[in-house]
């Protein structure tokens, strides 16, 4: 079958439309079909290779039924240590290469997970759907071409990001800028300098990248042209034109120079559960809502967004999905040897939080693997765009959940919402429940301006707090308190923290400080620096 570059070169869009996007016109009927046909051909090679029989307990089902009823659900450790071996003797399919995810589980440094050749072209599949619903104006209707220019703000293999970019390349006839065979051989910073200095002179039609960084980028661009620093830019003769253009834009709107007068993108991708958090300044930033991306190391992209950028949805053919009902997930942490009920796509119900079990399609490793996610279901369908299967966003790690006197369940999000919604300029922030007299929500913030008192960001985060959750609104009401306790840090403890991580040599993951629960260790490293 042709790839999008054939079909671009061949003016066959609605066929790439077809290829690439046509799994939001499936009904809820078509892709369970889908998903069952799918997940009986792995079971096929599930039981003839040894980490499937391993992780199958010895089980040996034919059926999507006897699968949900034989095969216990799993986490990382149960492939150990097979995968972090790297034995590709016991695996379903032999990998063309292996990724590795950051190492958000504490128990490894990181995991490693391989990637087959029929894994990897149905990722290239969904890579390019994501950039043409990134710009897409209505069905059918997109804005991508022949060597359009993308932004390579994604770190390299072998992390997924960058695993994403080379199932782009593989697809779409694109030019990473940096070229990714260079990228790949930088530091990040050296990647942004190097991919920003040819955005200048040759243009950026595509910027893809965790949403953190993108909102960092964009607040370093503004704060260099608001001090008047042009330099770095009218070094480049070539992209005079272009910052020419880009003045006489901020001008026009009374403001400073942002990425988005240089750069009028067709289109701005982003991941990372932070995403809906920084959604409003990637917009002032870059002039557009990023369309979301949700996935994994272990699954690739899980669920995305379309043009109209609001829930996502999920792919029919690279997982098979089941959910964990909340209630089910919270009996299972109170019983140990409970096993949760699962339910599947179509019995979802709207308004509803559910854990991910996933399992992998095309000859992945992962079976009824509990991925520490949980999602909320928005909708059954999407009625704007008539797309006839569940509609998601992300909620929460369930590992990254605070219980206060339990009264209420905060999230991450929910937490990093209600700062940054005070509007106030922070560096970093980590909390963590602790227990005094009362639990309390402890908050650590480093604040840009350090004149900020305690007590005004406490009294600012609590008030969002209070309105975005009632459960913890309900804390103060009923019991005539507020949870909450605000340290501010040093000025510029973030950053030391993660020059001594890098010092140290650590993993990608662990240059930061965790953003909920972090150990006293790591309070008592930020508290006096």
């Amino acid at each position: 079958m042709s790839s999008a570059a054939e079909l671009l070169q061949q003016g066959k869009t609605k066929e790439l439309w077809q290829k690439y996007c046509g799994f939001i016109d499936l009904s809820i009927g078509d892709f369970m079909d889908i998903q069952n046909r799918l997940l009986v051909e792995q079971l096929e090679l599930l039981r003839n290779c040894e980490l499937g029989l391993k992780v199958m307990r010895g089980a040996r089902p034919r059926t999507v039924e006897e699968f949900r009823s034989q095969v216990p659900l799993t986490t990382y450790a149960d492939y150990c240590p097979e995968l972090l071996e790297k034995r590709e003797d016991v695996l379903p399919e032999k990998p063309i290469f292996w990724q590795r995810t950051s190492g958000r589980s504490g128990e490894y440094p990181f995991k490693w997970v391989p990637v087959g050749n029929s894994l990897f072209r149905e990722i290239g599949v969904y890579s390019v759907a994501v950039i043409v619903f990134a710009s897409c104006n209505k069905r059918g209707d997109f804005n991508i071409g022949g060597h359009d220019k993308i932004l390579y703000s994604m770190a390299p293999p072998p992390y997924c990001s960058g695993v994403l970019s080379h199932a782009i390349l593989n697809e779409l006839p694109v030019k990473m800028l940096p070229p990714e065979e260079k990228a790949e051989q930088m530091s990040f910073q050296e990647r942004m300098q190097a991919g920003f200095s040819m955005a200048l002179t040759e243009g950026m039609d595509i910027a893809f990248g965790l949403s953190s960084v993108l909102v960092a980028v964009g607040e370093q661009f503004s704060q260099g042209t608001t001090r008047g620093n042009l330099s770095n830019f009218l070094s480049h003769p070539r992209a005079w034109p272009r910052v020419a253009k880009g003045l006489i834009r901020s001008k026009l709107a009374r403001r400073e120079l942002l990425p988005k007068d240089i750069w009028p993108l067709k289109g701005l991708t982003s991941t990372g559960m932070d995403s809906s958090v920084y959604r409003e300044k990637l917009k002032h930033y870059w002039g557009q809502y990023p369309l979301e991306t949700y996935g994994c190391t272990e699954f690739s992209i899980v669920a995305m967004q379309t043009w109209e950028r609001e829930g996502m949805t999920p792919v029919p053919t690279l997982t098979f999905y089941e959910f964990i009902p909340e209630d089910e997930y919270w009996r299972s942490m109170e019983d140990k040897s409970y096993q949760p009920r699962t339910v599947a796509p179509d019995e979802l119900e709207a308004g509803h939080k559910y854990e991910m079990v996933l399992t992998s399609l095309q000859g992945g490793p992962f079976v009824r693997y509990r991925i520490g996610d949980m999602i909320k279901v928005t909708a059954l369908r999407n009625e704007k765009l008539d797309i006839d299967l569940p509609q998601m966003v992300f909620d929460s790690r369930i590992d990254g959940i605070i219980d206060i006197g339990g009264f209420t369940r905060l999230t991450e999000k929910t937490i990093w919402q209600a700062i940054e919604d005070t509007g106030l300029a922070y560096q970093g922030w980590t909390a963590r429940k602790e227990l005094t007299e009362e639990p309390t929500l402890h908050v650590y913030i480093e604040m840009r301006d350090q004149s900020e008192y305690a007590e005004k960001v406490r009294l600012a985060i609590h008030q969002n707090l209070k309105e975005m959750d009632k459960d913890y609104a309900d804390i103060e009401d009923m019991l005539g308190r507020q949870p909450l306790e605000v340290t501010l840090l040093p000025k510029g403890v973030f950053q030391r923290y993660m020059m001594e991580q890098q010092a140290k040599g650590a993993d990608l993951a662990f240059l930061k400080p965790p953003q909920v629960n972090a150990p006293d260790e790591v309070i008592n490293r930020l508290i006096y620096g």
